[in-house]
């Protein structure tokens, strides 16, 4: 089951502190191939927003920060945009936007995953050098190369998975 780990300023953000990790549906959700998310805050001009990160593929999502029901909402929104960006077909986008707005909150508590959310906001700082448009930065972002995977590029990588889930899905 994937999850969506948040850094601690996002989890205190949501009113999870003192919480454990919300329920989530205690199973995998069929026809889901995306993995658990991390996910962070950050403020960029006076604005609260979420960067968030697929450990699978590095797909990169950019949104408004919101409280949670809103949270999931603008997350599920960020992922529309990035799956019909990389051209996913909207039945197999479906899918996974429905597992992201059922999948459970948890801390993230991995460093390597904090550290490679530090890396693209980095990135995502430069864009905003030059860009305003939220979905323009994500896209921008997820054309960005990830250093050891393989594919590289986000978008290359979700191409990829979802092609072949896709695939898969047929035969059966």
């Amino acid at each position: 089951m994937a999850f969506i780990m948040c850094s601690s300023k996002l989890w205190r953000q949501l009113g999870c502190a003192g919480r454990p990790r919300s329920a989530g549906p205690g199973r995998l959700m069929a026809g889901v191939s995306l993995g658990s998310w991390a996910a962070k805050v950050f403020v960029e001009q006076g604005r609260d927003l979420v960067l968030a990160l697929d450990t699978r593929t590095g797909l990169t999502l950019l949104f408004p920060f919101a409280p949670e029901a809103e949270f999931r909402s603008n997350f599920a929104s960020a992922l529309t945009n990035a799956l019909h960006d990389a051209r996913i077909a909207p039945a197999v986008a479906r899918n996974e936007v429905t597992a992201v707005e059922f999948a459970p909150l948890a801390l993230l508590r991995n460093r390597e995953l904090a550290d490679s959310l530090n890396h693209v906001l980095a990135f995502c700082d430069i864009e905003f050098c030059y860009h305003r448009d939220l979905r323009t930065i994500q896209r921008n972002l997820n054309d960005l190369p990830h250093p050891n995977r393989d594919p590289c590029v986000p978008i290359e990588a979700i191409r990829l998975l979802l092609r072949e889930s896709t695939a898969t899905s047929c035969l059966n």
